[in-house]
């Protein structure tokens, strides 16, 4: 008897969705957005042009921990800087340029995966006509408003 009614329970609870429900600790969450994402990068780069200026970056996910930007990018991106308080990891997810990296300029490309510790130049920039998609993770957020980009150039 007591087979059946935790059997039934079981049945139950999985018709009515709770048994499939997220489990969430809302007192831990303190990102932006509030909650898990998955989403098409490629589909996310094509509806977002650059409307003016040599690129276009958006935050997707911040936390105290860390941050993720999309920068879609055209030309000379940025000139040389160092960041002061935190590491950045760059993926080329699309096109192809260039990128500062210990002191001289280097052919990337779709795949390419670049880091750089806290206090290294760097930079990156198209050549030619072609655009390059980066995904960049910061190991903690830029700091705000200006972030903590020493600029050398």
């Amino acid at each position: 008897m007591r087979t059946i009614l935790i059997i039934g329970s079981m049945i139950l609870l999985l018709f009515s969705g709770q048994a499939l429900a997220q489990p969430i600790a809302k007192h831990l969450i303190d990102a932006k957005p509030g909650e898990a994402l998955l989403f098409d990068v490629e589909k996310w780069f094509q509806a977002r042009p650059i409307e003016k200026g040599p690129i276009r970056a958006e935050t997707v996910f911040q936390s105290p921990r860390a941050q993720v930007v999309l920068i879609r990018g055209k030309g000379a991106l940025l000139g040389r800087h160092i960041h002061t308080h935190v590491d950045e990891i760059v993926y080329v997810y699309k096109g192809r340029g260039e990128m500062y990296v210990n002191g001289k300029w280097v052919p990337v490309k779709a795949g390419d995966l670049h880091t750089c510790p806290r206090g290294v130049a760097h930079t990156a920039r198209t050549v030619g006509d072609e655009e390059i998609w980066l995904i960049c993770f910061f190991t903690e957020p830029l700091p705000q408003p200006a972030g903590d980009r020493a600029m050398i150039d």
